[in-house]
């Protein structure tokens, strides 16, 4: 009998420990969950807002903020009722049965609580997780005063620095060139926009930048730490009075990288080239000669990051019609990251190779960024830096709490 005990006192034992086991709470796991879904989110919401320009709708932009999640888990188990004693006959009648009942407990030893009396502790488990994430809209004017803005050449430089290839920031950032030549009175418009008739022109303007490395530096003589923009907001009285990175610390400019030149490229009065002392009467504009002779100025006019969001959707809506194709081996990569497409979006259409990097159903329709679109992937991080670059401490508003509960 003894070892009976010991046996069923060990086996409770070792139940107790294999449960409390599969029921632990990884905290890694939980991290490793969190990081992809915040991830998911957030490209989904920019993916969003891609789709909405493509339909010429109101573009919302949201900030996910803390995200808090708690899991318990408990574990009771009681042991069984054990019964020691001599073993009671089996009475032969019912009426004997009550009688010799009460003769067999009062002869028995029970150990633990029967079932209904007081401290009985019967076997059970319980588990509970929960979710909860703060969804602030960002709907200040500080935010869409840096939406809004011109994204400056610091800001290029930045993401040149990170090696995102020269051409994709060209197009992603330049609104339009408009070009002067001497002698002529009127101007000629470049626009960056693929069904533009004037897009092939533009082109033009990007296999010359690329050729020429065009790059931007800080202005020669400019203070550092203040930029023609923010003297400008102290002239006319306005303080700037927020936190966010967005503004530049100083003036930067256009010029011409002699390091960056294609091979075999011939100097063609360029101006200004990068480390020279030239100032030039607009930060954004360039000279050149043409094969012809001719001097040529060229105003290269930025885009805001609202404006990237419409060009992107304007290509998204071209569907076939808007590709761009990309010509420099920098931006096109190298096998295995080889991607010639500056940006590729599918519309109810599976992608080729059949993968999905991001997905939104909005408005009926299925949109997917194919995993092989890795421009497009990299336009889709560089996105969330401008906005971030654009959101200071001040843009947390009102703050909505959501909580899950599974």
């Amino acid at each position: 009998m003894g070892r009976r005990i010991s046996r069923i006192a060990a086996a409770a034992a070792i139940a107790a420990f294999v449960a409390g086991c599969a029921y632990n709470d990884h905290f890694d796991n939980r991290v490793d969950r969190f990081d992809i879904a915040s991830e998911q989110a957030r490209d989904q919401m920019i993916l969003t807002n891609i789709v909405r320009a493509s339909r010429a709708e109101p573009l919302a932009f949201q900030s996910l903020g803390q995200i808090t999640g708690s899991n318990t888990s408990s574990l009771q188990m009681g042991l069984p009722s054990l019964v020691l004693g001599p073993v009671a006959n089996n009475p032969a009648s019912a009426a004997g049965a009550a009688a010799s009942a009460t003769h067999f407990l009062d002869h028995q030893i029970v150990f633990g609580a029967n079932p209904g009396a007081s401290g009985f502790l019967a076997n059970g488990m319980t588990t509970s997780g929960s979710t909860s994430f703060n969804v602030t809209p960002s709907e200040t004017q500080d935010f869409y005063q840096g939406l809004l803005e011109p994204v400056e050449p610091q800001t290029l430089a930045l993401f040149k620095e990170q090696g995102i290839a020269d051409e994709i920031l060209f197009y992603l950032f330049t609104q339009q060139v408009i070009e002067e030549r001497q002698g002529v009175t009127r101007q000629i418009q470049f626009v960056n926009d693929r069904l533009d008739p004037s897009f092939e022109g533009f082109h033009h303007y990007v296999e010359l930048a690329m050729r020429y490395g065009l790059s931007a530096e800080p202005t020669p003589g400019a203070k550092p730490g203040k930029s023609a923009k923010a003297d400008k907001s102290d002239k006319s009285g306005k303080s700037s009075g927020n936190e966010s990175t967005s503004e530049p610390g100083t003036d930067w400019r256009l010029c011409f990288n002699r390091k960056a030149w294609a091979p075999d490229t011939p100097y063609a009065d360029n101006h200004p080239l990068c480390g020279s002392n030239e100032k030039m009467k607009d930060p954004r504009t360039v000279t050149f000669r043409d094969p012809r002779g001719e001097i040529v100025t060229a105003h290269v006019y930025p885009r805001s990051t609202f404006s990237i969001f419409q060009y992107l959707g304007r290509l998204v809506a071209a569907g076939d019609a808007g590709q761009i194709n990309l010509i420099t081996e920098q931006a096109k990569g190298h096998a295995p990251l080889e991607d010639d497409t500056l940006f590729a979006v599918t519309a109810n259409a599976a992608p080729f190779g059949g993968d999905c990097f991001l997905t939104v159903d909005y408005g009926g329709s299925n949109y997917c960024v194919p995993a092989s679109a890795l421009n497009t992937k990299r336009i889709l991080g560089l996105l969330v830096q401008l906005l971030a670059l654009n959101t200071s401490i001040r843009d947390v508003g009102i703050t909505q709490q959501v909580q899950l509960l599974p």
